[in-house]
């Protein structure tokens, strides 16, 4: 793996990890979340920031580590800073809790090798 793609891993590995952070901080509990804007705003900006850089990412190792949706990871960057008022709130809480934890162990595998 090239040092820009490992290095850019482990920042999105950050991302994931602060993701977890402002869910801890909000007890994981979905209907802060649904209410909370300032808590909306702050896993929406981790999202953008971790679509930021998976756009940062060499089309190589996006081949090779084909186990993540990198495109769609991306667009949902897109949408989230570009169409903010069109974001459906669950669909992100599931995102958060299903998909970002997944993406996370997939790279720390990866990180490990």
């Amino acid at each position: 793996m090239k040092e820009k793609d490992r290095r850019t891993v482990e920042t999105i590995v950050y991302y994931c990890d602060r993701l977890n952070d402002h869910i801890a901080s909000c007890d994981n509990n979905k209907e802060i979340y649904m209410s909370n804007i300032l808590y909306k705003d702050a896993c929406a900006l981790v999202i953008i920031q971790i679509g930021e850089f998976v756009g940062r990412l060499s089309d190589e190792f996006m081949d090779e580590y084909d186990g993540v949706e990198w495109r769609q990871l991306k667009g949902l960057r897109n949408i989230m800073a570009h169409n903010y008022e069109d974001i459906i709130d669950h669909i992100v809480w599931d995102i958060i809790h299903e998909d970002i934890p997944e993406i996370k162990e997939y790279l720390e595998d990866i990180l490990e090798e």
